[in-house]
């Protein structure tokens, strides 16, 4: 056979694929794109939970850490403790009727329309159904303190000028030493170079004249009521907010957060630690309470990173969701009621 012969039938058989093998070759091309669009959503699927959950875990710590850390500080005023010092309270209208054992740390309980016990003063706006409010009263350290000795004990109150109070008329302040504490309401604030001056005049005090004429060993706190408590932002998100002295509206802390359940460690033998835990509507003296347990749950800003949808109770409703949830604990102990 000629080499002309050869040439022409191999290039008949290699004209062309059938339609067989065409309709295998695009099935098998089907089969390994599905593979690969099924791989790239698992795994967008994967990133998308992953960072869902993150987000709860950092926006968990975080929350944790606001509150242990005011909770913790309940009662604080200085170098002495609520149990051996009664502050002499000479502001009038004082956040909390005024620092005392009895008032450091109170919680609530909120079924949507009713609080128990009572609420102390006026209750925050639109807390959510079904969750914990807690209120801490607290001096704030800003490093104030007295620059001369006090020669009567209604003389003005003379400040070092580097302090980080801010101290404006109006604010409730603590003054206190090791020995005595008094609250007050600063009735004019005047800040000089070398000093700063806060009067408490009987405008706005039951009188002008503190307990005792400090020295300079005395200590300068701003006198706050911190309450904790869950309610909805702008975005319909549920979210941890604080509000302080009472005034609305309250701050936002931390997104996602949905619920906050507390329950309170009463010292009942006198050995400063805690011997039971109640809710708050079953606390029966707040002056024994030495810690709190909290329990927050969040929750994932976006419904759909779940795996499958779950109901559960939020704000009085069952709701059903693919949001990712979340439950953190921590026990936390009052500094100024234990060893």
């Amino acid at each position: 056979m000629s080499s002309v012969s050869r040439t022409k039938r191999q290039a008949s058989r290699q004209r062309g694929i059938s339609l067989v093998e065409l309709m295998v070759a695009m099935v098998i091309g089907l089969i390994l794109i599905a593979g690969v669009v099924k791989i790239f959503a698992s795994n967008k699927q994967g990133y998308r939970t992953h960072e869902a959950m993150s987000r709860i875990q950092e926006n968990g710590r975080y929350a944790m850490e606001i509150l242990a850390r005011n909770v913790r500080m309940a009662g604080f005023m200085g170098c002495g403790n609520l149990d051996t010092i009664e502050p002499n309270v000479i502001a009038n209208n004082p956040p909390s009727g005024g620092l005392s054992a009895s008032n450091a740390v109170r919680g609530y309980e909120y079924d949507g329309s009713n609080w128990s016990p009572s609420f102390n003063g006026t209750a925050p706006t639109g807390v959510v159904a079904n969750t914990d409010v807690i209120t801490v009263d607290r001096g704030g350290d800003c490093g104030a303190y007295l620059v001369g000795n006090m020669l009567v004990d209604n003389a003005n109150i003379q400040l070092n000028p580097d302090n980080t109070c801010n101290f404006q008329a109006g604010d409730v302040v603590i003054i206190s030493d090791c020995a005595s504490t008094d609250i007050f309401r600063a009735t004019n604030v005047s800040l000089g170079a070398s000093k700063i001056t806060i009067a408490h005049a009987n405008s706005q005090n039951t009188t002008n004249r503190l307990s005792k004429a400090y020295n300079t060993d005395a200590r300068i706190y701003k006198y706050t009521a911190y309450d904790y408590y869950i309610k909805e932002n702008a975005a319909n998100e549920p979210a941890l907010y604080i509000r302080e002295n009472g005034v609305e509206p309250g701050s936002e802390l931390v997104e996602g957060v949905e619920n906050l359940q507390l329950e309170y460690g009463s010292d009942t033998d006198g050995d400063r630690s805690a011997d039971s835990y109640a809710a708050a509507d079953s606390v029966a003296d707040w002056s024994k309470i030495t810690s709190v347990r909290a329990d927050i749950t969040l929750r994932s800003l976006n419904d759909n990173v779940a795996v499958s949808s779950k109901t559960y109770s939020y704000d009085g409703a069952n709701i059903t969701n693919k949001r990712l949830r979340k439950d953190m604990a921590s026990t936390i102990g009052l500094r100024n009621r234990i060893p």
